[in-house]
């Protein structure tokens, strides 16, 4: 007996013009009632779905707009276009198109009571999640408070009025009555927060709701609605009635089978599924005698044109059921059904940019795809024949307008793995592989190779690959250029107006950075936005409509690094312009940056300082702690870098939300080490002429700008400025946070008066930042003498070092560890793996080897990165007069402290003073601060005693040396517990 479904198609394909409509009624109803019969939501059922709205759709354009019938079309075609949208995630045209003919069906009067109710329920659904949809992150960071976007209210305000519409008319049923209840309450709970209102928002009521409306659907509402209106007794049946040509009567859909006859009719046997997915990719491809993933391949690379949307729909569906059906088989035959499945997806997203609703895929059917090609793999082994498809249906993957970006760049390494283990690669394999390299690269911001990606180069041209490969390559190059700060000019075939600008940066040229962003100025991406917005700030030559673009666009992005940088952008727009008012809008907008992601602790570092030069103790306070801990960003400037990653769709692993103390936590560990004060000391001006100060008052946790004076040399230069401001504390002991080169300006040597110095009354302690007071508040130095390490000349370029440390370890160390090279036997050559041996238990390590930058020079010619060391806990002793910039890195790896030089001295001065620090510390047991304000004070007396045993070179030193020259002695610093 033939299938009624394929029966009305046969008649149909004979019919033409208006006589196709009721065949097409027909048609529609009973695809539809197949459909529901199915399962609402199912994948394998999306096919039926998308076969039933072209039958309706088809007949509602050759209903007459004047025909009692149209509002019935209308009613069948917009219904289930919301099934589509909601059950199946497809795209706002869905959407869109079901209110258009809903709102016409809704204007008919002739319409059965169920029918009428189905028009204003689906009506009501549709604008209610066009309103949710507007409630979007970007607007919810802003707090709502400008509403949602335009029409989204009014929306909720429709919906509403659809649902207080049907609670007023007849009661239909008792269900129903309780669903559109419950989605009256949602559209009313979210009003106000769409129009802005945020007075009369209670979340309380819109979670009641939610929850409801969750009730109601899971009895089965709205889906059984469709039963409702069709099955519930034959005379109420929807079915359009048509004149045609007499000989064809409605077809009744039949009752809602048992469970039982619904799994015998779908068939739940794990062969069944697979081999309805084959049959129809063997239809499709147009061959049957080919291996299954040559036939994929073939209609993959054909692409969805020459395939009926419902054709492609009901593959969709089958491959997915072949996958979710639970099969204990071959693992090859596994593999093959992941990759129909993944031939589907991307063949749908191509067709219309929608897949099937998804929660881990996010409605995005690359995603979806992009996890059944990795399973595949898992599942077929690289030797296998099937394996070449498998990776060529990676192209399937790609984004044409951002290949290095999307789906792919999550399967990357997985994918690349698995084509490196093939034994032979044709070209799109080889070129898909590389692409997958250059992702990984491009991801960890070390892409660097000269000639990314040309392995497209043999990749045929008519390939349908080819276009996406070569714009890979063109943005690969791109990344290159913009790395080695190269012009970008030729280096893409693509990216129009963006490569423009990425181009015209990378040159400093304002004219064609002018030219290009006018040919830009259309674009409506956010993104695209912003670094447009920001470049046009760059030009420096209309602040107004950077501001304004700046402003309209930030609130638009998602949470990340160029959402933060957009508002540093405004700011520094802000305060450029200083318009009145403009003041308070920079602070408001470098706040919100301080509080975003991937914190540039340059931009963080200006910010504090314009809040220093207004007295701004709170704002300063938070930019510097954040300046101080956020990690630094090497490379090009922050807009070239966000143009490359808006143009490729390639972001960096940024760094998350910076969290630092409080002003009242730090105030707590500033009391823990004892200290009077905590001052910071930071540029107020970008060329560091003047410098403000921010007092942290540890009793109160009060902040306070104490000054913003020039910048002075209190080496060289009696300003009263520093005096005046550090002239207050006659005792006790100060932490001082200076940022940059005032780091190295010795405020230990300020004059206060009667020829005294500063040092003299109280000791100074560098601290990097508020944080790491706190952190070094919860640390204790142990007992020095415990394990001490000395890392001595292990290069053999520091020879006289050897007879320093060697007096040192007779006279204050004898049970120490040395590593290197000395007069006395080693421990060790004073290689990596030595020094990591004895590093987290030393108690004090004193460094008499070479630095570069945060890493010790080790044997061999072997570097040992601090910044990588944890666990730290002793002392650390700089003998390399160069090396303060290491104390940030040493403090982070855990030491309590550091001791050591804020600018080069001479050698035979360093040996004295350090040989001084050592005996302060051990013989006399003082703690590192007081030890090192000890040798100070030490060198400043006139009626000095020389200590008895102190070696001859240095009494040599002691007595040709002015030591009260602040050059030297001020040079001593100590800075953490």
């Amino acid at each position: 007996m033939q299938d009624p479904i394929e029966r009305l198609r046969e008649e149909l394909s004979r019919l033409t013009g208006p006589a196709r409509l009721p065949k097409l009624t027909q048609l529609g109803q009973a695809l539809a009632t197949d459909y529901w019969r199915a399962g609402p939501g199912r994948p394998a059922a999306l096919g039926l779905l998308s076969a039933a709205i072209e039958a309706w759709d088809e007949a509602y354009r050759l209903v007459d707009p004047g025909d009692p019938a149209r509002g019935q079309v209308a009613v069948q075609l917009g219904w289930l276009l919301s099934a589509r949208h909601s059950a199946h995630g497809s795209g706002p045209r869905d959407r869109d198109s079901g209110i258009f003919v809903l709102t016409e069906a809704t204007k008919f009067t002739n319409l059965p009571p169920m029918q009428a109710a189905m028009a204003r329920i689906a009506l009501g659904q549709l604008h209610l999640a066009r309103a949710t949809e507007a409630m979007s992150p970007a607007a919810a960071r802003s707090g709502f408070l400008g509403g949602g976007s335009s029409g989204a209210a009014q929306d909720a305000d429709e919906a509403a009025r659809l649902f207080r519409e049907l609670l007023a008319g007849p009661v239909l049923s008792t269900d129903l009555t309780s669903m559109v209840r419950a989605m009256l309450a949602v559209a009313e709970s979210i009003h106000p927060l769409l129009s802005g209102d945020l007075a009369n928002f209670d979340l309380g009521r819109i979670i009641d709701a939610m929850s409801r409306l969750q009730d109601v659907q899971r009895n089965g509402l709205p889906i059984n609605l469709w039963n409702q209106a069709n099955m519930a007794d034959p005379l109420d049946y929807p079915v359009t009635v048509m004149r045609g040509d007499g000989r064809s009567a409605p077809v009744v859909p039949p009752r809602s089978p048992t469970p039982a006859a619904t799994a015998a009719a779908t068939g739940t046997q794990p062969t069944a599924a697979r081999r309805i997915a084959r049959e129809q990719l063997a239809a499709l491809a147009a061959d049957r005698e080919r291996p299954v993933w040559e036939q994929a391949l073939t209609m993959l690379l054909a692409g969805p044109d020459g395939i009926g949307p419902g054709d492609l729909d009901a593959f969709v569906g089958a491959a997915a059921s072949a996958v979710d059906t639970p099969d204990g088989g071959d693992s090859v035959e596994r593999g093959l059904d992941r990759l129909l499945s993944v031939v589907g997806l991307c063949l749908r997203q191509r067709r219309d940019g929608s897949g099937w609703d998804d929660e881990d895929a996010g409605g995005d059917a690359r995603r979806a795809a992009a996890r059944d090609l990795l399973a595949a793999t898992r599942c077929i082994p690289p030797d296998h024949p099937a394996a070449v498809t498998i990776v060529e249906a990676a192209g399937g993957l790609l984004d044409e307008t951002r290949p290095l970006s999307g789906a792919v760049a999550e399967i990357a390494d997985d994918l690349l793995r698995y084509a490196e283990r093939m034994e032979s690669r044709p070209p799109v394999v080889s070129a898909l592989a590389e692409l997958c390299r250059t992702v990984i690269a491009l991801h960890s911001g070390s892409l660097s190779h000269p000639d990314p990606l040309a392995a497209v180069a043999a990749v045929p041209t008519g390939h349908a690959w080819r276009g996406p490969l070569d714009t890979a390559a063109a943005h690969a190059r791109l990344a290159v250029a913009v790395h080695n700060c190269l012009p970008a000019a030729g280096s893409a075939g693509s990216g129009g107006d963006l490569t423009a600008v990425l181009d015209a940066l990378l040159r400093h040229d304002p004219t064609d950075l002018r030219s290009a962003l006018d040919a830009a100025a259309d674009r409506s991406s956010p993104p695209t936005r912003a670094v447009l917005a920001g470049a046009r700030l760059r030009l420096g030559d209309d602040l107004d409509r950077a501001i304004t673009l700046l402003a309209d666009v930030v609130g638009l992005l998602d949470e990340g690094g160029l959402r933060t940088r957009t508002w540093w952008r405004l700011a520094e727009a802000y305060r450029r312009r200083g318009a009145a008012g403009d003041t308070e809008r920079c602070r408001n907008a470098g706040r919100n940056a301080l509080d975003g992601a991937d914190v540039d602790p340059g931009d963080a570092a200006r910010f504090a300082g314009w809040m220093l030069a207004e007295g701004r103790g709170a704002e300063a306070f938070a930019a510097l702690e954040i300046a101080a801990v956020a990690p630094k960003r090497a490379g090009v400037d922050s807009l070239t870098h966000d143009v490359l990653a808006v143009l490729v769709g390639v972001v960096p692993a940024e760094a998350p939300i910076a969290s630092v103390p409080t002003p009242a936590e730090v105030a707590a560990a500033v009391r823990a080490i004892g200290a009077a004060a905590l001052l910071y000391v930071h540029p107020t001006d970008d060329a560091g002429l003047t410098a403000g100060v921010l007092c942290l008052d540890p009793a109160t946790g009060q902040l306070d700008v104490l000054a913003n004076l020039p910048v002075t040399d209190p080496l060289v230069a009696d300003d009263p400025g520093w005096p005046a401001i550090l002239g207050r504390w006659t005792a006790g002991r100060l932490l001082v946070a200076a940022t940059g080169e005032l780091s190295r300006v010795g405020l230990v040597a300020v004059c206060t008066g009667d020829g005294r110095r500063l040092g003299q009354q109280v000791g100074i302690t560098d601290v990097p930042s508020g944080t790491h007071v706190v952190r070094l508040a919860a640390r204790s130095i142990p007992p020095l003498t415990d394990e001490p390490v000395f890392v001595v000349n292990p290069r053999g370029d520091r020879n006289d070092a050897m007879a320093e440390v060697m007096i040192l370890r007779r006279l204050f160390y004898p049970r120490s560890v040395c590593l290197g090279r000395a007069l006395e036997p080693v421990d060790g050559v004073g290689g990596p793996e030595d020094v990591r041996k004895h590093l987290a238990r030393a108690s004090v390590l004193h460094l008499a080897c070479g630095l570069d930058g945060t890493a010790l020079q080790l044997a061999g010619e072997e570097l040992f990165d601090l910044a990588s060391v944890s666990g730290a806990r002793g002392m650390v002793v700089l003998s390399a007069p160069v090396a303060w910039d290491l104390v940030p890195a040493l403090l982070d790896a855990g030491f309590a402290g550091v001791i050591g030089w804020r600018w080069a001295v001479p050698a035979p001065f360093a040996a004295l003073a350090l040989f001084l620090v050592h005996l302060e510390l051990v013989d006399n047991r003082r703690p590192p601060a007081e030890a090192v304000g000890m040798v100070q004070r030490w060198m400043l007396d006139p009626d000095r005693t020389v200590p008895p045993y102190l070696p001859g070179a240095c009494l040599n030193t002691v007595n040709a040396t002015d030591l009260t020259r602040p050059t030297l002695w001020a040079a001593l610093a100590y800075s953490g517990r």
